[in-house]
C-alpha cells in the first residue's frame, strides 16, 4: 500500500530523531549525577503521552488500525502470560545482578518509596500502550509498506525499538530487541496489540518492582550513585 508523508514523518521521528536522543541522552548521564527519579519518571510518562498522540495521529491518517474492535481469542491470554512468565524468569537473574554490581543507572528503574512506585507503574502502564502502538502498530505497518516483507518490517522496527532504548546498555539493548520480536510475533498472532500492551506493561512493572525489592535487600544505596 502506498505510504504518505505521515508515515514517512513518523518513520524519521521514531526510527532516527528519537533513537539519536536516546544515545544523546545516554552520554549526557556519564560523568554527571543522575536526575530525581520522581523527575524523570514524571518526565518519562509526558513524553510517553506525547509519542501517543502522534502515533495514533499518524495512524488515523495512514488508515492503520491499532484499535480494532475484535476482544483477542482466550488462547491468545495464555500466550501472553506464557510470554511474560518466560521474561520474568529469564531476566530475574540479570536484574539482581545489576544490583549486586552496583549498576548506576539500574538506580533510575529501582523505585523504592510508595511514590515511586506509583510512578514506576503508571510508567510502566505509558510504555505498554504508547511503545506498542508506536512500533508493533504504525512503524511495523509503515515498514511492511515500505519494504514489502513483514519479517524486514519486524527486524528493523525491533532495531529501531532497542536502539531508543540506548540508556540501558548494549546488553539490555540486545534483549529489547529479542523482546520487541516477541511483541511482534504476539500481535501478528492475536491479530491486535492488546496482548502485548498487556504484556508489555506488566513485564515493566514487575521489573521495576523486583529491581526495589532486591535494592531494599542487597542494600543499594537509596540516593544514587555518583559519577
Amino acid at each position: 500500500m502506498h505510504v504518505g508523508a505521515a508515515g514517512y514523518y513518523h518513520l524519521a521521528f521514531f526510527g532516527a530523531f528519537i533513537p539519536y536522543l536516546a544515545f544523546k541522552s545516554a552520554k549526557s548521564l556519564t560523568g554527571r549525577p543522575l536526575p530525581s527519579k520522581v523527575k524523570y519518571l514524571s518526565t518519562q510518562i509526558v513524553v510517553l503521552a506525547v509519542f501517543f498522540v502522534i502515533s495514533a495521529f499518524v495512524a488515523r491518517l495512514e488508515w492503520i488500525d491499532v484499535f480494532p474492535r475484535e476482544v483477542p481469542e482466550p488462547r491468545m491470554f495464555v500466550l501472553g502470560a506464557a510470554v511474560l512468565v518466560a521474561l520474568v524468569v529469564l531476566l530475574r537473574p540479570m536484574w539482581r545482578r545489576r544490583v549486586e554490581e552496583r549498576s548506576r543507572k539500574a538506580w533510575l528503574f529501582m523505585p523504592r518509596t510508595r511514590q515511586e512506585h506509583v510512578l514506576w507503574a503508571g510508567c510502566s502502564l505509558a510504555a505498554g500502550i504508547s511503545e506498542e502502538v508506536t512500533y508493533r502498530g504504525v512503524m511495523f505497518v509503515v515498514l511492511w509498506r515500505v519494504t514489502g516483507s513483514p519479517v524486514a518490517a519486524a527486524l528493523i522496527g525491533a532495531g529501531i525499538f532497542a536502539i531508543s532504548h540506548f540508556l540501558q546498555g548494549w546488553k539490555s539493548m540486545a534483549i529489547i530487541f529479542g523482546m520487541g520480536l516477541a511483541f511482534q510475533m504476539i500481535a501478528w498472532v492475536s491479530g491486535s496489540l492488546y496482548i502485548g500492551m498487556a504484556v508489555h506493561a506488566l513485564y515493566d512493572v514487575t521489573a521495576g518492582f523486583f529491581y526495589g525489592a532486591y535494592g531494599e535487600k542487597l542494600g543499594y544505596p537509596i540516593e544514587p550513585m555518583p559519577p
